[in-house]
């Protein structure tokens, strides 16, 4: 006999559900999957569901948010030590397979105060490692170097390189390329090393 609401810690049953929702809206889509849908693969009366997410905007914040605590947790444990650079590649390089899931992200960014709260947990995850591997090569306060608008770049070539066409090269080859140029930009300004 299947355990009953009360009897399934509420840790374990939002688990099922985020896991649930996370194959389907991988595998389908945002827009082509229910509640429906993820209360029956997660085994939750249909109705439950909203004990444990308010909306379908609100588990799909939780699906972005579960998959980039995942991936930072990857990153700490099995990158300790290695560049903040390399981080952010491997990490952006990870999550490819996540892009789907982006670009819906974006189609509910006007709609939603979840989907935006999580699309800027991992924009600030970017910034901040852009900032580590700025203040790394002290390019943070470097003469010439306008860290701000190197975060803005960052940014906007990865959120430019999940708009749908055939002729973008992966986010993380661009950003590694647009920090290589900063730095070495920034070490050829400063001259030979003496």
């Amino acid at each position: 006999m299947p355990r009953n609401r009360q009897q399934i810690p509420r840790e374990e049953r939002t688990g099922d559900l985020l896991a649930a929702a996370t194959e389907l809206f991988l595998a389908k889509g945002y827009d082509k999957t229910t509640m429906a849908d993820i209360s029956a693969a997660a085994g939750v009366a249909r109705g439950n569901v909203y004990w444990y997410f308010d909306s379908k905007d609100h588990i799909f914040a939780a699906v972005f948010n579960r998959i980039l605590s995942r991936e930072i947790r990857i990153l700490n444990e099995e990158q300790a030590g290695v560049d903040p650079l390399s981080r952010l590649v491997r990490g952006l390089s990870d999550m490819r397979y996540s892009r789907p899931l982006h670009q819906a992200m974006h189609d509910r960014l006007p709609h939603s105060e979840a989907v935006r709260e999580a699309h800027n947990t991992f924009l600030n995850w970017i910034v901040g490692l852009v900032d580590e591997c700025m203040a790394e090569r002290g390019l943070d306060d470097a003469p010439g170097i306008d860290a701000a608008l190197v975060r803005d770049v960052a940014v906007a070539v990865f959120e430019g390189a999940h708009v749908p066409n055939d002729w973008n090269r992966p986010a993380h080859e661009m950003i590694r390329f647009l920090m290589e140029s900063v730095m070495a930009r920034s070490s050829a300004a400063k001259g030979p090393k003496r």
